[in-house]
């Protein structure tokens, strides 16, 4: 039976808002190919849509893979989407998470190199447990090898070692961005 509005008129769904959600879920259904193996596992999807999936991954780019792709997202109708794209979201934070800390240790490690014993200061403010000779070891190494001009090997080591002793890093990068404006 067809909804009507209050004069007796069928009301027909928006086409554009049709559109737009079969391609969102196109994109998911890409998204799911790209995934590896254990992540499939996760996302807890029925025999048949998987079968699908790893046909659909062992194509290249062709009009018969993008007919496996509008049967998945048929078949991923089926599917409990709201589980999914959860899992897909929390994925996501999870790596804009790492991605924010990381830049917050590139920071760090810059102003240490630049600004060195102002900017080492400050950083043994924020983290006391910090073994004070071996980080000024590690800066002074990558501040005569930036002034060599050599590879960056010890400016690697340095963020390699910013990044196993710092725990703090999201009340650094709050101060190091405070500090710039």
């Amino acid at each position: 039976m067809r909804e009507v509005d209050e004069d007796g008129l069928a009301i027909r769904p928006n086409k554009t808002q049709l559109k737009r959600e079969l391609a969102q879920l196109q994109q998911l259904v890409v998204e799911i190919i790209g995934l590896g193996d254990g992540d499939r596992a996760k996302l807890d999807l029925d025999d048949k849509f998987l079968e699908g999936v790893k046909r659909a991954s062992a194509m290249k780019a062709s009009s018969g893979r993008n007919r496996e792709i509008k049967y998945l997202t048929k078949l991923l109708q089926k599917q409990n989407l709201e589980q999914i794209r959860s899992w897909f979201e929390t994925r996501n934070s999870r790596h804009s998470e790492e991605n924010r800390h990381f830049h917050a240790l590139e920071k760090w490690r810059d102003r240490l190199v630049d600004q060195g014993d102002t900017a080492l200061q400050q950083y043994l403010e924020h983290h006391p447990h910090t073994d004070r000779q071996q980080i000024r070891a590690l800066i002074r190494s990558a501040i005569k090898e930036k002034n060599t001009g050599k590879p960056a090997g010890a400016g690697r080591k340095l963020f390699r070692w910013l990044r196993e002793n710092s725990t703090e890093t999201e009340e650094s990068a709050m101060l190091l961005d405070q500090q710039e404006q």
